[in-house]
């Protein structure tokens, strides 16, 4: 099996965590995954996790490659999605074998903030919908900063809170939508 990134290496098989088989290319350290090795190690070792933040986990840097790539397996074209969650990078995934690959460092990171038994989340419409309102959420807030100033965007978000808290927040929401100027 030849390496769907360098196309130079061989994929070699080595466990990357206890109980779950790999092929690893030691050209240029990437990682595939068979489906059906994901998911008897998720059955047997696959525990719920809690998700650690990108801070806590030290993560080291990912290389990313955006080419197309074909599937090491079977030959189709890998479909890539957004990891999200901190991990600013995405997974390449065969829809016809359901294998996924895995560029440099992209499984330890998902290791360390203990998103790797979510792995198979990551290509579902609800975790790439997540995705999308979180960025949409992010480009609102900045925008609405660039538009109010650091300041007033800093009062905004005090206000925010200090309404969010209070017990009589309706009757201050009621005002504040009732007021015309």
């Amino acid at each position: 099996m030849k390496c769907p990134v360098c196309k130079k290496g061989s994929l070699e098989s080595e466990d990357v965590i206890e109980g779950l088989k790999t092929k690893a290319c030691r050209l240029c350290d990437g990682r595939w995954i068979q489906s059906f090795q994901y998911w008897k190690w998720l059955d047997k070792h696959g525990q719920k996790l809690q998700e650690l933040p990108a801070a806590e986990a030290g993560e080291s840097p990912c290389d990313d490659s955006p080419a197309g790539k074909l599937c090491p397996e079977c030959g189709h074209f890998l479909t890539q999605r957004k990891v999200g969650h901190g991990a600013d990078f995405h997974l390449d995934r065969c829809n016809c074998c359901g294998g996924i690959w895995f560029d440099k460092n992209e499984w330890e990171t998902l290791h360390s903030r203990n998103l790797h038994d979510k792995v198979h989340f990551v290509f579902s419409a609800a975790w790439q919908k997540q995705i999308r309102d979180e960025e949409s959420s992010e480009t609102f807030e900045k925008r609405l900063q660039s538009i109010l100033g650091p300041d007033d965007y800093g009062k905004l978000k005090e206000t925010t809170v200090w309404i969010a808290d209070h017990p009589h927040k309706s009757m201050i929401l009621s005002y504040i939508m009732d007021k015309k100027t």
